[in-house]
């Protein structure tokens, strides 16, 4: 009676009720089956197995690595973490911790240590090697990680654990294994290693250790949470502290440094941002200046030395060097000493001088700059020039640079050419000028270089003379008019032609000859030749003569070079007034 009593009280349960309730799972969240928490634990436990096959693929993932991280290729580097084995001994390790599996443990922590000294051995080796030449891009990434890191690391260890656990989500793994960064640091502490950069060694085992202690963490709540650990296995909150105390003093010991550097990165961030934008903010009134890249390195005393390298179409002088530096001293508080690298660079359309970014917008367009009033008016001034100067083909354009002075601002421009252009057409292209900016202050000042094109018939005076194409008629009359026409030129007494070039001109000749003489020609000897010429070629044929102090000679009377400019000038404008009027005559 007692005993039936006893076994039916339900106040009271036996033994082995109290034995059954041992083996219910802590927590159960979300349904896993009893098959795939079977298969799971399974599996973790024979991926933490150091095994052969372990150890080939980590020397495949590492080899991967540091070819990646040399080759500073990304792509490569990816491929890399996708072979690599290393995210499954950090399970091991978590579910061993969790249901105090100590053999588990073992087996896991071997495979992950030794796969570490592997890999990062093997990197030693292959960035001993000769073709491992430079620090890249892709291993400076890992040399400095910080708590951002922890956070991506706490993400992809969640997505792990998940995709682990439930069947469903296991097509993630591949997308997990990019995402968690273990063989890569590992490469590159290596690698640096070799290159004898042991604080950047430190920096990427620093960040290979803090990914594996935070998947360790999230790793371990999603077993517990997922129902994978019953109440014996976890045992007393004494033992549950004592197997997590190692990996989590670590973790707080990682957080705590990579805080620190958190907070180095964002005052580099800050000090970064403000070098560049006073630097480009700077250089905002150089037409076609684009800061590229800027470098600095800390000194002992607190100054910085900088590195700019700017794409401009004209080097700085140290005027404007001195200038930069001063104000990014002035903004950061502190010594500054910049040397700025000119790449000379121009971005030019049919137009002139353009300012693009090297970028395109979401649309696939082209993004424009945003100029400074000084800029556009410096662009503006030289389209209008270049359409001028290709209008005559007469003049080169060089350079347009802008000036203030207390007058207004002076548009400075480069030409070259055979002569120097007219007052008159500077004139001309001063209105133009003024009209399209709208600003009649503005003042055009030309800086003009005599250039000579000399050929091995001498110096180019007519070029249609040397370049047009001709028929074989037209060109033995030219080699008869040009011989004839330096022979009577000659005749004068202490005359002599330099050159001289023939060419057609509409249904006749024109002839132009450049003469040192003792005296000056008269018109009458110019006229005497031209009907000899004339006469030669059987057709109207008109001559004149260039002395090298710009006098023109001809038939008529005596001109200067600057007097038929401006004559023309007039003529093109006349012409077009009357075409603006509607007035055919001519």
């Amino acid at each position: 009676m007692n005993s039936r009593g006893a076994a039916s009280d339900p106040l009271r349960p036996n033994a082995e009720s109290a034995r059954a309730n041992l083996d219910v799972p802590l927590f159960a969240l979300w349904s896993v089956s009893p098959q795939r928490k079977a298969q799971v634990i399974e599996d973790t436990a024979t991926d933490s197995i150091p095994r052969p096959l372990y150890y080939v693929l980590l020397l495949a993932s590492g080899g991967i690595a540091a070819f990646g991280l040399l080759a500073n290729s990304a792509a490569v580097v990816i491929g890399a973490m996708l072979v690599s084995p290393l995210m499954a001994p950090i399970f091991g390790i978590a579910l061993a911790l969790c249901r105090g599996d100590l053999r588990l443990l073992r087996n896991a922590l071997v495979a992950e240590f030794g796969g570490v000294l592997l890999i990062v051995g093997f990197a030693l080796i292959l960035g001993l090697l000769p073709f491992a030449l430079e620090v890249t891009p892709e291993m400076l990434a890992r040399t400095k990680p910080t708590l951002l890191d922890v956070f991506v690391a706490a993400l992809a260890g969640l997505a792990g654990g998940l995709a682990m656990v439930d069947e469903r989500t296991s097509p993630a793994l591949p997308g997990v294994a990019i995402a968690t960064s273990l063989t890569p640091p590992l490469a590159t502490c290596g690698l640096s290693l070799a290159f004898g950069g042991f604080e950047g060694a430190w920096g990427a085992f620093l960040l290979f250790f803090a990914n594996v202690l935070t998947i360790l963490a999230v790793a371990a709540a999603i077993f517990i949470l997922a129902g994978f650990v019953t109440r014996a296995e976890l045992g007393t909150r004494a033992d549950f502290l004592k197997r997590f105390a190692a990996a989590g003093i670590g973790l707080l010991a990682v957080a705590a440094i990579l805080s620190r550097q958190l907070v180095v990165t964002i005052d580099d961030w800050r000090l970064n941002h403000s070098v560049v934008t006073t630097i480009e903010h700077s250089i905002a009134d150089y037409p076609g200046a684009r800061l590229a890249r800027v470098i600095y390195d800390r000194l002992a005393d607190g100054s910085l030395n900088v590195l700019a390298t700017v794409n401009t179409p004209r080097s700085f002088s140290p005027q404007q060097v001195k200038f930069l530096q001063q104000a990014i001293s002035d903004r950061v508080n502190r010594d500054i000493h910049l040397f700025v690298r000119c790449a000379i660079t121009q971005d030019v359309a049919a137009a002139g001088s353009a300012n693009l970014l090297p970028a395109v917008d979401l649309d696939g367009r082209f993004i424009a700059a945003k100029v400074t009033p000084n800029v556009r008016m410096t662009e503006v001034a030289e389209q209008i020039l270049r359409e001028l100067a290709s209008h005559g083909q007469e003049f080169d354009l060089r350079d347009v640079q802008l000036l203030h002075l207390p007058s207004g601002p002076v548009i400075v421009a480069a030409l070259s050419g055979a002569r120097p252009p007219a007052p008159s057409q500077v004139k001309f292209a001063e209105e133009a000028i003024r009209k399209r900016l709208d600003d009649m202050t503005a003042t055009l000042l030309v800086r003009a270089t005599i250039t000579s094109d000399i050929t091995s018939k001498g110096r180019v005076l007519l070029g249609e003379a040397q370049f047009a194409p001709m028929a074989a008629a037209e060109r033995a009359v030219q080699k008869e008019l040009e011989t004839r026409g330096k022979t009577e030129l000659e005749k004068v007494a202490n005359t002599f032609v330099n050159s001289i070039d023939a060419a057609k001109h509409g249904d006749g000749w024109e002839v132009r000859a450049e003469v040192v003489s003792a005296r000056v020609l008269q018109p009458a000897d110019v006229g005497r030749v031209e009907k000899r010429l004339a006469a030669l070629a059987g057709t109207s044929t008109t001559l004149s003569v260039l002395t090298p102090n710009g006098l023109i000679v001809g038939a008529q009377g005596f001109s200067t070079v600057q007097r038929v400019v401006e004559e023309g000038l007039a003529r093109e404008l006349a012409a077009r007034e009357r075409r603006q009027r509607g007035d055919p005559s001519r």
